[in-house]
């Protein structure tokens, strides 16, 4: 009888959907701070879009369908500050594609901007009405903190945990002796 493999550790795979220039600068910073292992849109149109990981070189994307991002993703980030960059039929594409694939779509806002404005206050209904969870933060260094433990945190390099467990073992065998 064989026994399925289990896994220590989840990791989710995370798509991140900049909200115009704001969310581009967002993302910059956010791999700047190291955060890993996330995909990010690049460009996007109604039925289509440019993704490459975080720390990808432009020019390095590679096309997919809205709907094969949405099933290729466990959550759909989207991430801006400016609310008059929302593009309003674009949140609705993704969230359509993400609750057609059991998706979670998220949206973090980083020190939002122009809230107050009519087609700001028009973004943050759109955002309302279409998100599964909506997040704003004062500094992007909490939106990297926040996606991060989304994501499932960041993980030991395979050399410290090696490691770990060898002084654990040490540890317990030093322990057993009765040591004096």
């Amino acid at each position: 009888m064989t026994s399925a493999p289990q896994r220590l550790s989840y990791e989710a795979r995370i798509l991140v959907a900049p909200l115009g220039a704001s969310g581009d600068a967002l993302v910059q910073s956010m791999a700047a701070d190291n955060l890993s292992n996330i995909r990010i849109v690049t460009d996007a149109a109604h039925s289509a879009a440019f993704v490459r990981d975080i720390h990808a070189a432009a020019g390095t994307e590679i096309t997919e369908t809205v709907a094969d991002l949405a099933s290729s993703a466990d959550m759909m980030i989207l991430l801006g500050s400016n609310l008059l960059q929302v593009p309003g039929d674009f949140v609705a594409t993704l969230a359509g594609a993400a609750r057609a694939n059991g998706v979670l779509l998220a949206g973090v806002l980083v020190d939002q901007q122009n809230w107050e404005s009519e087609q700001g206050s028009a973004a943050m209904a759109v955002l309302r009405r279409e998100l599964d969870m909506l997040v704003s933060v004062r500094e992007v260094g909490l939106a990297a903190a926040f996606i991060d433990v989304l994501k499932g945190g960041r993980r030991k390099p395979e050399a410290d945990a090696t490691t770990s467990e060898t002084t654990t073992a040490t540890t317990a065998e030093n322990t057993g002796r009765g040591a004096s």
